[in-house]
């Protein structure tokens, strides 16, 4: 056969074909859905399914597709879905899809890239892009360029389609398209990145990883400009609690350090980032994003090599106090992070005072891997990051601390203390009372070494032991701070610490005499036995070797306290703790204790120093005569000069509480048996007008304690009394006080009797002192009358006591007074003692 008669015969092929398709075509615009549907069905029968070559049916192409593509817009969902699966298989054959491109992508532009959703159905708008749209950009390639409005305007729309499936089939699209025509793709992939970040937060993590990878794709292949619209809600789902959409955006990050055009304008931003995930709960996390950044540390050197030919041919030493167990990060990695770490701090300053708690955590846990990093080359950097960690330290996070803490160890390890010092200990003189500079400093100690920063010990221990810094606040973590300073100087420099331990000794009493919070209290126990064990010595000899001191230190100031002066607290604690060092430092204590216990100084600090007092007298063999050099002449001055002035009587609650505590430091005085029976007689008539009113006060626990302190005084002093000037001028006191309204204090009254009728030395002459035994005897028979059995009893033991004196008075006011009484038993009885 001749050629011109085999292309007869093709052309005749070709028009029985279009005739017998015909019929079926003309069913497709017919009214009736069945019609269509049957149309449908016999077209794919005439077409695909007798399998004609792919020549032909291009040759048919417009023929066939426009009016099947006309089916996409069918009332009918299941013509709809023939409608597109014909398209979908018939395009599949074709040797040349892009020619039937402009019917196709038209109509679906109309089907998908309206405003609103025009196909109703979520199967079918899923089919019509996985199975028409994807495979006609794959079979394209190149040639879909010319539709890449068409392309753009539908993946816009369905990027933020309901239907989850069409959002990541979309996704996938972009990429699609992104990686196909990538030099012309730029001029239009900044119109994907809105819906893009828009749909990066679905509720659904398959959907928020294929956006993640679509992004990708559209910014490496896209306008590189887009990066800046992007990063930030890529950095949100560094949050994302889904680890595969973690894992997913870390490799992208990672990708981009690698791949991406523009990366070297956009390193600052990627770097924080990858790093952050140094830090994720998911080890597999974790080593890929290590993985990733070594990737790019060596890719920087490979294409850097001639900026850091010296850094590579002279391998710089590990620093000698770099964290142990770390991996030091490549030289590239190391550049990449100090050639932006300024670009970084006020993000990351601005970053840790967020309102979300975990934006913090992930914050601070970024600024130690930036500090590992950057090493020695954080010396530039000490001023803006000294406050990003005073704001981290402030957190309520615990983490957030524990990072602050970390990166102070950084920086005692890799900046010189020179310059470390200077910042911080500035920080600390600008921000007295306030904790973060002090848990700064104390963390930077830690990270440094004794050779290091030994040298410089001393000026850090000036400023923390000086009154502004360690009198500075009474908050519990303020002083806790102070302490973890303390702990970090014996640790770090165990050496060095014989040498100030005054000045640690001081730090630790101010901050156990200031805080009221028993861990804090319990800490301040713990660093006095570091401190001490430092020295090969127990925590008792610190007192020994430097309570002295530190009173000498209050020399000055010790006159003019008030309630308020920091000293006066240091000096009950110290006293309080001292035990038996008060016995060696009687001469600078005594002087202390008689100025703040003068009558004008303000009642609650006498309150608080009669307390003390009372204290250390309740055991004074280990505290004031432990040495036993509490002479009697401390004693005088103790009771004259101290306790006598402050129980003259005033009107107020706050005297009656002065004159309170001060029978009851009297009461201790006698009590630790330190003044003497000489002493005891000297200072009775002084202490005698004040015992008399307080004996009469309105308050009942100080009647009850100056009853307690005449019957110690008379049992101490004994015959060595005056009789006019003591014995004779009390009694009638005590005799009102068997009045009183509280039964325990007559029964302790009738005890002071029996000390005080054994005060009488033998040969009292009862003829001149008549009416004083007159008046003792009756007043104390009427109280043998009592309606209470015990006040009978201890009144009759009273009288057959001082009885003695004269038992032929006694006897006579008995008979006087016998037939008044209730029972006459205890005055027969009495009656009898005497008789016998």
């Amino acid at each position: 056969m001749s050629g011109d008669a085999a292309l007869s015969n093709g052309v005749e092929t070709t028009d029985s074909i279009r005739k017998q398709i015909q019929r079926h075509v003309n069913c497709l615009s017919d009214d009736g859905k069945i019609t269509r549907k049957r149309g449908l069905i016999d077209l794919r029968k005439e077409t695909i399914a007798r399998r004609l070559g792919g020549t032909l049916l291009q040759e048919i192409a417009p023929e066939v597709l426009k009016p099947t593509l006309k089916c996409l817009s069918d009332p009918s969902e299941k013509n709809r879905e023939l409608s597109a699966a014909f398209i979908t298989d018939y395009v599949s054959v074709l040797p040349s899809p892009e020619q039937v491109l402009p019917y196709i992508l038209p109509t679906l532009v109309q089907r998908l890239g309206q405003e609103e959703i025009v196909e109703p159905s979520e199967e079918l708008r899923l089919q019509i892009l996985d199975d028409i749209l994807m495979p006609c950009i794959e079979f394209s390639g190149k040639a879909i360029v010319g539709y890449l409005d068409e392309l753009i305007n539908i993946l816009k729309k369905t990027i933020l389609d309901p239907y989850a499936e069409v959002r990541k089939s979309s996704c996938k699209i972009s990429s699609k398209v992104a990686r196909t025509i990538p030099e012309h793709f730029h001029l239009q992939s900044e119109s994907l990145i809105k819906p893009l970040m828009l749909s990066i937060t679905h509720q659904h993590s398959k959907v928020r990883v294929a956006v993640i990878e679509a992004t990708a794709d559209v910014v490496q292949f896209g306008n590189g400009k887009s990066v800046d619209d992007v990063v930030s809600h890529l950095a949100q789902r560094f949050f994302d609690p889904s680890s595969q959409v973690r894992m997913c955006v870390t490799r992208m990050i990672g990708r981009w350090l690698l791949e991406l055009p523009d990366r070297y304008s956009f390193f600052y931003k990627f770097i924080p980032l990858i790093l952050t995930s140094f830090d994720d709960e998911m080890p597999d996390i974790k080593t890929e994003a290590r993985r990733l950044w070594n990737e790019a540390g060596l890719l920087y050197e490979q294409e850097n090599e001639q900026d850091l030919k010296d850094k590579l041919d002279f391998t710089q030493p590990l620093p000698p106090l770099y964290p142990a167990g770390v991996k030091r990060p490549c030289l590239g990695c190391r550049e990449l992070v100090q050639r932006n770490l300024s670009k970084l701090t006020s993000a990351i300053i601005r970053d840790l005072g967020d309102w979300v708690a975990e934006t913090r955590v992930k914050t601070s846990q970024l600024l130690y891997v930036l500090l590992l990093h950057a090493e020695d080359y954080t010396t530039q950097h000490m001023q803006p990051l000294v406050q990003a960690l005073l704001k981290a330290c402030t957190d309520d996070q615990p983490m957030v601390v524990q990072s602050a803490m970390k990166c102070g160890n950084l920086i005692g390890a890799f900046v010189k203390p020179e310059v470390f010092c200077n910042i911080l200990l500035q920080s600390v003189q600008l921000h007295y009372g306030s904790s973060p500079p002090l848990q700064i400093l104390s963390s930077a100690i830690r990270g440094c070494s004794d050779e290091v920063i030994g040298k410089l010990l001393s000026n850090i221990l000036s400023l923390l032991a000086s009154p502004e810094v360690c009198q500075a606040s009474e908050k519990a973590d303020y002083h806790v701070a102070l302490l973890e300073c303390v702990n970090a100087i014996i640790t770090t420099c165990n050496q060095r610490v014989e040498n100030c331990s005054l000045q640690l000794f001081t730090i630790i009493v101010t901050a156990l005499a200031l805080s009221k919070d028993e861990d804090v209290q319990n800490m301040c126990d713990e660093q006095l036995r570091a401190v001490a064990a430092s020295q090969g010595i127990e925590p008792q000899d610190l007192f020994v070797r430097h309570t002295k001191q530190v009173l000498d230190s209050m020399r000055a100031s010790y006159e003019s306290w008030t309630m308020y002066s920091v000293e006066q607290f240091i000096f009950d604690a110290l006293l309080s703790r001292a035990g038996p060092v008060v016995g060696d430092v009687l001469n600078e204590v005594m002087p202390m204790l008689k100025a703040n216990l003068h009558p004008d100084k303000d009642p609650e600090l006498k309150l608080k120093f009669f307390s003390l007092l009372s204290k250390l007298l309740m055991n004074a063999s280990d505290t004031f005569n432990s040495k036993e050099q509490f002479s009697a002449d401390h004693a005088e001055k103790m009771v004259c000069d101290m306790i006598a002035p402050n129980l003259v009587w005033k009107a107020g609650r706050k005297a009656s509480a002065i004159r309170s505590i001060a029978i009851a430091t009297l009461w201790a005085l006698l009590r630790s048996e330190l003044v003497s029976t000489e002493k005891a007689c000297q200072v009775f008539p002084v202490l005698l007008p004040q015992l008399i009113v307080t004996l009469d006060d309105d308050v009942k626990s100080t009647r009850l304690t100056t009853t307690k302190v005449l019957t110690r005084l008379f049992h101490t002093c004994g015959r060595e009394l005056d009789l006019d000037q003591i014995l004779h001028k009390i009694y009638m006191e005590l005799l009102k006080r068997m009045d009183d309204a509280s039964d325990e204090i007559r029964i302790a009254v009738t005890k002071a009797w029996l000390q005080y009728f054994k005060c009488f030395k033998p040969g009292y002459d009862e003829g001149l002192y008549k009416a004083h035994l007159e008046c003792m005897y009756s007043g104390l028979l009427v109280h043998m009358d009592d309606p209470e059995t015990d006040i009978q009893l201890a009144v009759q033991s009273v009288l057959k006591e001082g009885g003695a004196l004269s038992p032929t008075i006694l006897r006579q006011e008995i008979e006087k007074v016998k037939h008044k009484h209730r029972t006459q038993a205890y005055c027969n009885q009495l009656l009898q003692h005497f008789q016998e």
